[in-house]
């Protein structure tokens, strides 16, 4: 045996292990043809907190009939409800469970939180109104948006909450399987009325009426339909037959009979009030019940053999059962109230009295009161099998956690007697040290199926959601709140993890469904948990001062030791699989199977563990008492943590005395100190490759120590806070590690580089461990490593390694963009764009999309050159108009989107503005501002058009700027063509006349009225000369003063100052619009003046523009 992995060679150390055949196995990824570093991690499922008190609803299983959708011959409710009932069934059952304030969806088969009412129902802040008067708004640390109550409807389409500023919302539950679409709010009903908070709501079976419960003792009846309240049930006053002093709603329930329209209300005082919703004065068949002398938490109704009874629990610790009978009025009793017996004796008495004086013709006789012991909090009636129809079944849940079932059986004319058959096992009962029982509920879907597994669900105080048969026995157990995880280890060969949360309680949770067990026998706060290699027995340390040992598949206490003066903080098992075959006097002696324990008091401690035939005779005589087999001070600090290496030769323990120290297995001797942390030393870890050591501190850095000179080779640094955990990866040549901060960290050793954060918690990451791959499931081996993570946020979360499908899909998106690539360019060759554009929109290419666009647009314009010289007119549609037609809003905000982008640059402008007017021009602006647009995928319509307004409101500015300035280029080259005046007998220099010809203007002039008009500017003054020679049909001026060389640039300011200048030569007007007469002599002005006289046209022709 090799004793000091330093003193050979790490060859030599791995062959020692491989011949003793215990370490090959737990490593196959050493011996795996990967190559591939890990750079990718994915959330492969979560346990999040989904529960932390509160009512429980299972989802609904029933099948109702178009006849259930109605409630009467005047509220007939259309067949389209059944309809969408079947085709919108839930594909699995889930749980409503409050949790922080909110709703969670839970499935109720694999544990796994769906969503949330509030966080995953969108556009609610805005359909909340505000309320700036509610003084409660004020107060600090108290959302008002928090929900104090809800109710689902029984065909699990609807919810209706209420929240603690009495605001009642409605969403609707979406059988999607995504998470942001599983709730929905569509309605915001407005205040409930009440003055107090909303603590109790229930839908009637026809899903039309909803009752609401306040602490302010009334309940109110609404119409769902149309959002309005019908009835409103207040408590009566104590001489009518109701109560006195705390008069709150603690329960109310409907009877479940689609026809009648009873609802029985609880209140704190211990009374229940019976009414009917068809009685019009609602006083007439009110029955009242006064036989609890505290809070009611519980009621229900049983049908069966022709008898109806009537079952109520409270925390008076007491059930009573009443039997229903009907009488007509000349009957007598009125249930049990002797009062209203001796008011009817009287004859005179208020009209009020008189009404509650008339003999209902339902009474309920209570025929039984039993008493329970114990505060009841949950109640369920068991429906009828086909066995036993006529028997009467009842469990109970209360406040010593324990379930009990009550049976009784049914016979017309007899009264049942309700006795106790059967009580929890005393091994799965939750206890009333540690809370007991706060609820009770019907799985549903098992009463569907006929099954007698999971027919109940027990909810505990710690929000545990236990799963229990017809027998009483727990199947599985849904934990809703983990409190801080303070550890966790994968055990070996399964499925199934360990956790240390801040409870007494250590839990085992399966990965597949996160159903949880519980070792139950620590007498305070467990802090550190560990799992042999072979998987058979874990291990648990608290602040007991006790080390406990478990065997993992029956969960059953082996062996306790004690010895440490303070709690232990650390454990570590051996890691080599074959000592925990070695049994009798050679595990005794030291050797077989050990464990190190590591405490407050400094002190390390082994204890030697005895072999599986001793265990397994040991049990039956209860957990054997362990002896310490070394002891030795370690520290000078608290100790953080305990490593064993992979070949049992040495132990490690970090301490916040900022050292760790190597120990000789055998008999704990110190071997070596390793320093250099500035810090107290959080974690260390063995490699199962290499001859090192791994050490995390809260200096925020990882050292990698070598075990031949225990000099550290490596340094990382990334973490913005304290690393509290480190681990190797299966290659040996990559860390992964968790701090402080929240992140998880994978590091390449080689290259000291981090290639990659994994964001999954949002406090601190206590707890990290590492599955190899192949070792997750015996049966199916994975290849690829699995990480678990847990922290103080009480989230669990299980990490898989998905570098090599990232890659692979990397690798296939490459392949196919090359594909469309070349087909978008097959399409651009052949002309066919609608081709081109759909693929470049597709894959999600702006650039690509850019030059399809381009190019349709140069073809559009070409195709419209050549059809107006044809017809003389243009196409009315474009061929991106109809390939607009058929777009959806989430490709019409994509296109969008990239118009935006584009319109950001200049020389990108028009064909954003072309594609923008095809947009426009196409799809009607009612769609483009619909609530279906605001919602897409790619952002809101009207906000991306939004963004397009700024950048296009500069480029049209900067063309108006062009297009005037323009108007100088036309005067110039007009003003140029008169200096080159036509030779005597037209054979002059026609060199301008031939580029003249050629050329193309900006706009073409015109010739109105004896004057050129260019770009709608007039051009005064031109010779006649000229003018004959460009019209000759022009003969408007009087003389041949008025067509002097003067040139005037610019629209006249109106018709009277053309009529002036026209008549008065000598007159001109300033950039004011003010007419000025000139001189005589400067009528006929000079070059010289008619240069001037341009430089102030061409002003005036500015100062126009502008």
């Amino acid at each position: 045996m090799v004793d000091d992995p330093g003193d050979v060679d790490g060859h030599q150390d791995m062959e020692q292990i491989e011949e003793e055949g215990d370490v090959v196995e737990e490593i196959p990824a050493a011996t795996a043809v990967s190559g591939l570093l890990s750079k990718s991690w994915s959330i492969a499922s979560a346990h999040v907190p989904t529960f932390t008190g509160g009512k429980v609803t299972h989802s609904y299983q029933f099948q109702h009939s178009v006849e259930e959708n109605q409630v009467d011959d005047d509220e007939d409710r259309p067949q389209k409800d059944h309809q969408e009932q079947q085709q919108q069934q839930p594909e699995r059952p889930f749980l409503l469970l409050p949790v922080h304030g909110d709703v969670a969806l839970v499935d109720a088969e694999r544990g796994i939180k769906l969503g949330t009412v509030r966080t995953n129902s969108s556009g609610m802040s805005s359909l909340i109104p505000s309320n700036d008067n509610d003084a409660d708004d004020d107060d600090d640390g108290v959302d008002h948006d928090d929900i104090t109550s809800y109710a689902l409807d029984h065909r699990n389409q609807t919810v209706i909450t209420c929240s603690r500023n009495n605001l009642i919302r409605q969403y609707d539950v979406n059988k999607q399987q995504q998470q942001h679409q599983r709730v929905q709010l569509v309605h915001t009903w407005g205040r409930s009325g009440h003055t107090l908070p909303v603590t109790n709501m229930a839908f009637h079976r026809s899903n039309v009426f909803l009752a609401t419960g306040s602490v302010d003792g009334t309940v109110r009846i609404w119409d769902v339909r149309g959002r309005y309240v019908t009835h409103v049930y207040r408590p009566f006053a104590s001489e009518h037959g109701g109560g006195s002093g705390r008069l709150s709603v603690t329960a109310v329930a409907w009877k479940p009979v689609l026809e009648e329209l009873i609802v029985a209300i609880a209140r704190d005082d211990g009374s229940i009030a019976v009414h009917d919703l068809r009685d019009k004065d609602n006083m007439d068949r009110v029955v009242i019940l006064r036989d609890h002398d505290s809070a009611v938490t519980s009621m229900d109704w049983w049908f069966g053999n022709n008898e109806e009874f009537f079952v109520s629990t409270g925390r008076d610790a007491i059930l009573n059962l009443w039997r229903i009978v009907q009488q007509n009025d000349d009957d007598k009793d009125h249930g049990n109230d002797k009062e209203e017996r001796k008011k009817r004796k009287k004859k005179k008495k208020k009209a009020s009295a008189t009404i509650l004086a008339k003999k209902p013709s339902v009474i309920y006789r209570r025929i039984q009161t039993i008493p329970v012991y114990e505060q009841v909090e949950g109640m369920v009636l068991l429906p009828s099998d086909g066995h036993h129809p006529n028997q009467l079944q009842i469990v109970t849940a209360g406040s010593k956690g324990v379930l009990r079932l009550w049976k009784a059986h049914v016979v017309p004319g007899h009264t049942p007697q309700l006795k106790q058959v059967l009580e929890q096992p005393s091994s799965q009962t939750f206890g009333a040290a540690r809370g007991g029982y706060l609820g009770l509920v019907l799985n549903y879907k098992a009463v569907a199926e006929q099954s007698k597994d999971e027919v109940l669900i027990a909810v505990d105080a710690e929000h545990n959601l236990s799963f229990v048969d017809s027998k009483l026995s727990l199947n599985r157990t849904i934990v809703g709140h983990n409190d801080e995880i303070l550890d966790l280890k994968i055990i070996p060969h399964s499925t199934s993890i360990v956790v240390a949360t801040n409870s007494p309680q250590v839990r085992v949770f399966d990965l597949e469904n996160f159903s949880c067990s519980v070792l139950d026998g620590h007498s305070a706060t467990v802090l550190c948990v560990d799992a042999s290699p072979c998987g058979r027995y874990l291990a648990s340390c608290g602040k007991d001062k006790t080390l406990r040992l478990w065997k993992a598949d029956t969960l059953q206490c082996l062996a306790v030791a004690t010895g440490h003066t303070e709690p232990i903080g650390a454990c570590g098992m051996s890691q080599k699989v074959g000592k925990y075959e070695v049994g009798g006097k050679a595990a005794r002696n030291g050797g077989g199977a050990f464990c190190v324990t590591a405490s407050i008091d400094r002190t390390l401690k082994r204890w030697n563990l005895l072999g599986p035939e001793e265990w397994n005779i040991a049990t039956d005589a209860g957990p054997v008492e362990l002896e310490v087999a070394t002891s030795v001070r370690g520290h000078e600090k608290d100790i953080n943590i305990i490593s064993v290496a992979p070949n049992d030769s040495i132990v490690a323990s970090g301490s916040q005395d900022k050292t760790v120290k190597l120990w000789n297995s055998t008999d704990l001797s110190l071997k070596a100190t390793l320093q250099g942390h500035r810090r107290g030393v959080w974690d260390c870890q063995f490699s199962p490759i290499d001859r090192v050591l791994a050490t995390s501190s809260g200096d925020k850095t990882i050292k990698l120590w070598s075990l031949s000179d225990f000099s550290c080779v490596r340094t990382f640094q990334g973490h913005l806070s304290s690393v509290l955990r480190v681990r190797f990866l299966s290659t040996g040549l990559q860390l992964v590690s968790s701090g402080a901060d929240g992140l998880l960290k994978v590091w390449t050793i080689r290259t000291n580089e981090c290639e990659t954060t994994l964001d999954g918690h949002s406090d601190k990451v206590w707890a990290l461990d590492l599955a190899y791959g192949g070792n997750v499931n015996a049966k199916n081996r994975v290849k690829k490593d699995l990480l678990v993570s847990g922290g103080a946020d009480s989230k669990i979360v299980v990490w898989e390694d998905s570098t090599a499908e990232i890659e692979a899909e990397e690798r296939a998106q490459q392949a196919e963009s090359v594909l469309l690539d070349q087909k978008m360019a097959n399409h651009l060759r052949h002309k066919e764009y609608s081709q081109a554009l759909e693929i470049a929109l597709k894959v999600d290419k702006p650039m690509q999309a850019y030059k399809v666009l381009a190019a349709l647009l140069e073809n559009e314009i070409s195709t419209t050159a050549k059809q107006k010289l044809k017809s003389g007119s243009t196409v009315s549609t474009t061929v991106l108009q109809k390939h607009v037609s058929t777009w959806n809003l989430d490709r019409v905000a994509q296109v969008l989107k990239y118009c935006r982008d584009w319109n950001t640059r200049s020389r990108n402008a028009p064909l954003a503005m072309w594609v923008l007017n095809a947009i426009v021009t196409t799809i009607p602006v009612e769609r483009l501002a619909s609530r279906a647009a605001t919602r897409t995928e790619h952002g809101s319509i009207p906000e991306l058009l939004a963004g397009v307004t700024p950048y296009a409101e500069r480029h049209f500015d900067r063309l108006d700027r062009l297009h005037t300035s323009s108007y100088l280029l036309d005067f110039l080259l007009f003003n140029m063509s008169s200096l080159d005046p036509v030779g005597v007998g037209g054979h002059g220099n026609d060199e301008f006349a031939q580029w003249e010809a050629k050329s193309k203007l900006v706009l073409p002039p015109k010739y109105v009225d004896g004057r050129i008009q260019v770009g709608g500017k007039a051009l005064v003054g031109i010779g006649e000369n000229r003018l004959r020679e460009k019209d000759d049909s022009d003969s408007g001026n009087d003389s041949d003063e008025d067509m002097d060389e003067i040139l005037t640039v610019g629209d006249s300011s109106s018709s009277s100052s053309d009529d002036d200048d026209e008549g008065d030569p000598t007159s001109r007007e300033d950039n004011d619009g003010n007419v000025s007469h000139l001189p005589n002599e400067q009528a006929e002005p000079s070059p010289e003046s008619n240069s001037g006289g341009d430089d102030d046209n061409d002003s005036r022709s500015d100062d126009d523009s502008c």
